[in-house]
């Protein structure tokens, strides 16, 4: 039996364990983290470069799309935003002094690329003016008489050498030459264009310049220069502290060798074979691995492309005929393969354009190859069902042997053009908000003006009606010795009983201006969008007929107010809700054709008694039946002669459906209109809550 030694055991055991605390004490810390970080500041400054040199050649006009400047704008902000989010858990004075850093970092570069969207903007501007002033003054130097060519020549000259160095005085000169071809009383159209282009011209070139510089000297270099000398100062003094632990690392180990080397100084011979043997295995291993690896990733590739594409891939022969139908396309357009193999192209498409036509047939014939950066074309296309949608398509033609094909790849952009139109009618309620917000405030000075001097009417008529009062026994004592008097040019007799009756009412009258304001003032209040509470709709209606008083006077002799007792309170924003109510009153007293016609407004329970309705009903003009679906729709009015911008009803629709309401019209052209605003049942359990109490 062969006796084990624990000895060389326990040492080997004893200098492995404390070479291992030397080396964790002594490695450099969070290296990988420091090369990390080094690469990404690296990368930042290749990324300004970059963006640099396009600005650069899009100011010279080389650049021909901003593609790849807003990629490298988009890099830069998420490097630099990576950079922040990593440094911002550091501790330490040089911690905290490199997360201030890389934050300014990224407001400077944020900076920046809110200015390159400037700069983007003004130099398409400049572009396009430019383009304008070269292609109407090249017409009107062939088509000039000899006095005009020299002056347009001399214009050219000048507007020529202010694009190659924009220098204040040649911008005066030009200016000079514009205002004298102003100063002619027969120009044409196309002078008074070219005239307004050459203003524009040297109105923003030194514009563009000035931006350019501003981009250009931002400090992003120096922000990257000091986190890199911070991270190298924070380095060097973890580094100092590790340098002990490395020479006690050094000791340990020279001792391990040392004895390893005796130890296993009889296995040399075999360790060198299963070194060997050891590679070889390795070496076959990675080989495998590596084929593995390449086979698995070519796998996921052409799962990819055949499984997951959304787009239609639809391929046909030269003569338009479909020949290839992927997933995507069948579930897009409702055919399979065999029904629509052999099928033109064109068919699938629901009156394209003349563009979208002209690009099929070039590629069709090869009369030329589209560039990797041709846009994309937009038309409609047309389903199995004879459903119509927007679609995007890109065209590409290719070879196999001596056989030609073209591709069509079709993405179908219906989302992103109903988000478009939300976009745009979010917009609209902003526009609407800010309206609001200066009529707040236009109101509330208003407000403030005839509050003033109807606080004196109500102090003083409240005192007026205590003098009377008693002044009214002494009055009547000289009445009955004296007999009749004349007071304020009446007879006292008279004025007795009226007087009173003359200052309550005044002072009824201020109290009823108090109540119109204050409630004028509410309707105008600018309102936070989550000003939800519990209100009854009958006061929001009796609050609308209130605002409106003087123009329902105006507009009819015949108005109505029915309101329905005991309805349930609804949950939501009432003075949303009076804003709806007052641009729908405004609507139907405008269709009246004249005082004779009537309008009125009711508040009900819906027969299903789940649903709160307010019916606005008029005998005005009437709208058309195809009109009637297209009411709420942004910019879309019948009173386009009369001012009308479409804006009212889309906003009144939205901000009901924001509540859970619906917006609904019935009309009958020369009968009437009538508007009903239901309020759907997801207020009801607030009603019975509040019922329930």
């Amino acid at each position: 039996m062969t006796t084990i030694s624990w000895q060389p055991r326990l040492i080997v055991a004893g200098l492995l364990l404390a070479l291992t605390y030397l080396w964790l004490q002594s490695a450099s810390p969070e290296l990988e983290r420091r090369n990390r970080l080094q690469t990404t500041l690296r990368i930042i400054e290749l990324r300004d470069a970059e963006i640099l040199r396009d600005i650069l050649l899009a100011r010279a006009g080389l650049l021909a799309n901003y593609d790849a400047l807003t990629k490298a704008g988009q890099e830069l902000l998420r490097l630099s935003q990576s950079l922040q989010a990593e440094l911002k858990p550091a501790n330490g004075n040089a911690g905290n002094r490199m997360g201030n850093l890389a934050e300014q970092l990224t407001a400077i570069v944020q900076n920046s690329l809110v200015q390159i969207e400037y700069l983007k903007s003004d130099i398409a501007l400049l572009r396009n003016s430019v383009m304008s002033f070269e292609t109407i003054g090249n017409t009107l130097r062939a088509n000039a008489v000899p006095g005009d060519t020299l002056k347009l020549g001399n214009l050219w000259r000048l507007m020529f050498s202010f694009m190659d160095s924009p220098k204040p005085e040649l911008a005066e000169e030009i200016q000079l030459e514009l205002d004298r071809l102003a100063e002619l009383a027969s120009l044409s159209d196309d002078y008074r264009v070219l005239i307004a282009h050459g203003r524009l011209i040297i109105e923003e070139s030194p514009k563009v310049d000035a931006l350019l510089r501003q981009i250009i000297d931002q400090p992003i270099v120096s922000r990257v220069d000091d986190l890199q000398q911070a991270l190298r100062q924070d380095s060097d003094s973890e580094e100092q502290q590790a340098e002990v632990y490395r020479l006690s690392l050094y000791l340990v180990a020279v001792v391990l060798l040392a004895y390893l080397l005796y130890q296993f100084a009889l296995l040399r011979a075999n360790t060198l074979d299963l070194r060997r043997a050891h590679a070889n295995l390795q070496q076959e291993t990675n080989e495998r691995l590596q084929a593995e690896s390449w086979l698995r990733e070519s796998e996921a590739r052409l799962r990819a492309i055949t499984d997951s594409a959304q787009e239609a891939i639809i391929s046909t022969d030269i003569q338009g005929n479909i020949v290839s139908w992927n997933q995507g396309a069948q579930l897009m357009f409702g055919y399979k393969t065999d029904q629509i193999l052999g099928q033109p192209l064109r068919h699938l498409l629901a009156n394209p354009s003349q563009a979208v036509l002209e690009q099929i047939d070039q590629e069709q014939a090869l009369k030329q190859r589209l560039s990797p950066n041709s846009p994309m074309l937009e038309t409609k296309a047309i389903t199995r069902e004879q459903r119509v949608f927007p679609v995007e398509l890109s065209l590409s033609h290719w070879t196999r042997g001596t056989e030609r094909y073209l591709t069509a790849i079709i993405r179908d952009i219906s989302a992103r053009k109903h988000l478009e139109q939300v976009a745009r009618q979010q917009e609209l309620q902003l526009i609407q908000a800010n309206k609001m917000t200066a009529l707040g405030t236009l109101v509330s000075g208003v407000a403030h003006e005839i509050n003033n001097p109807n606080q004196l009417i109500l102090f003083n008529s409240g005192l007026l009606a205590g003098i009377w009062s008693d002044a009214l026994e002494i009055l009547e004592d000289h009445y009955q010795a004296n007999g009749e008097f004349s007071l304020g040019g009446l007879p006292y007799s008279e004025m007795r009983d009226s007087a009173a009756v003359l200052i309550h009412d005044v002072k009824d009258g201020a109290k009823r201006i108090e109540r119109i304001v204050a409630e004028l003032k509410n309707y105008a209040r600018p309102q936070s969008g989550e000003a939800q509470v519990c209100f009854a709709i009958n006061e929001v209606v009796e609050r609308a007929v209130r605002l409106l008083k003087h123009l329902i006077a105006q507009k009819t002799l015949h108005f109505s107010v029915d309101s329905t007792e005991d309805l349930p309170l609804l949950h939501g924003n009432p003075q949303q809700v009076e804003q709806v109510l007052v641009n729908l009153l405004i609507n139907a007293l405008e269709a009246l054709s004249g005082p004779q016609k009537a309008v009125s407004i009711a508040t009900k329970l819906v027969a299903d008694g789940r649903h709160v309705c307010v019916e606005v009903r008029d005998q005005g003009i009437g709208i058309a039946a195809e009109h009637i679906q297209q009411l709420c729709d942004p910019f879309f009015t019948t009173k386009q002669a009369n001012g009308g911008t479409g804006l009212g009803l889309a906003i009144s629709a939205s901000l009901l459906r924001a509540q859970g309401g619906r917006l609904s019209f019935s009309s009958e052209p020369g009968q009437g209109t009538c508007a009903s605003i239901i309020f759907s049942e997801h207020s009801i359990p607030v009603m019975e809550a509040h019922h329930a109490l």
